[in-house]
């Protein structure tokens, strides 16, 4: 079974009106701390000022460099780091309060993780493992077996053969599927997969991928996706956000992306995709030097340092996301008019 190269059959159009989540103006910084007395030294700028909305029904793809705050934010979204400012709101209630619960939060809002063998616990099955968590939120303990079994029949494993099964047993791909199924337990509306697929092989990720494609168009699930594999991110992700040093560079529809980003950043990155085709290799590498240290960012544009357009006002001055299409905007002065720079439209 492979990914096809286009965009996957499209699923229903995400919903118009107010967002099923929205994450405004997030920050995460993580201390720095030495010397004797353990004084802190400086902050680690992880994710600095990251807005987004998700509209039901929909995916959205995260992607960046390794280090750009991706699975930080995620990890922040679900509460699992504890945000130090910005507000999260799903269906516009603010979790860990009296309206929303964090672990009412959380039954709506569930995790996949990367390593498929450390997110489970090597002591209990299959099946315990998929009934723990509806345990927790109350469910008896025959019904949340019945529901693990249910679901892993969903996920392609039968539960005769898997359910008393331990993740030793397992390979990579069933591993993830396990994982898939127990986040589905608590019957959540947002599933949040943090580079769900990157530690399998190219068939079993193909599986993997349609698998979860399956069940965003059976139960009606929305999808937040993080991946280093643009390829990936394309067939699923019916928007695309790209990360840069802790702040949104880009985020806009994906067709419209990628084949016509804006950041200089977003265009390097989607430039660094591999072609079959040999009228289209890549002559030389599309961006040059390393991120800059997040302790102590670059003012202005993060990516001025790196970036062939840079003028004085990149330095000078942060962008804002401006609008350069529908539903799509770029952190960049040349995508905002009258924001000084050569390139950039008069206001």
């Amino acid at each position: 079974m492979t990914i096809a190269a286009a965009s996957p059959v499209q699923t229903r159009p995400p919903d118009a009106g107010r967002p099923l989540l929205e994450v405004n103006d997030l920050v995460k910084h993580f201390p720095i701390r030495g010397g004797l007395l353990g004084r802190r030294r400086g902050v680690v700028r992880a994710v600095d000022g990251v807005s987004f909305d998700l509209h039901a029904g929909e995916t959205l793809g995260i992607v960046g460099e390794s280090g750009c705050g991706k699975s930080t934010a995620a990890r922040t979204i679900m509460h699992l780091i504890r945000p130090d400012s910005g507000t999260i709101r799903l269906a516009g209630k603010v979790p860990g309060t009296a309206e929303l619960s964090l672990k009412a939060f959380r039954a709506r809002v569930q995790m996949v993780f990367q390593d498929s063998y450390a997110s489970l616990n090597p002591r209990l099955t299959i099946e315990e493992s998929i009934a723990y968590g509806p345990g927790v939120h109350g469910l008896a303990g025959d019904e949340a077996i019945r529901r693990a079994r249910r679901l892993l029949d969903r996920v392609g494993l039968d539960p005769l053969r898997f359910a008393g099964r331990y993740p030793h047993e397992l390979s990579g791909g069933q591993r993830q599927r396990v994982n898939i199924a127990r986040a589905l337990a608590l019957e959540p509306t947002v599933v949040v997969l943090d580079e769900a697929v990157s530690a399998l092989d190219k068939s079993v990720e193909a599986q993997v991928l349609n698998l979860l494609l399956d069940l965003k168009e059976e139960i009606g699930l929305t999808y937040i996706f993080i991946s280093h594999d643009l390829e990936v991110v394309r067939f699923m992700a019916s928007r695309v956000m790209v990360m840069y040093l802790g702040r949104v560079a880009e985020i806009g529809p994906t067709d419209a992306l990628y084949d016509g980003g804006r950041h200089p950043y977003a265009q390097a990155l989607l430039g660094s995709m591999l072609s079959m085709d040999p009228d289209h290799r890549a002559e030389q590498a599309p961006l040059s030097g390393e991120p800059p240290n997040p302790i102590n960012p670059p003012a202005g544009c993060r990516f001025h340092t790196r970036c062939s357009f840079a003028e004085a006002v990149c330095s000078a001055k942060a962008p804002v996301l401006a609008a350069c299409g529908a539903g799509h905007s770029a952190a960049c002065h040349m995508a905002d008019p009258g924001s000084g720079h050569s390139r950039a439209q008069a206001a």
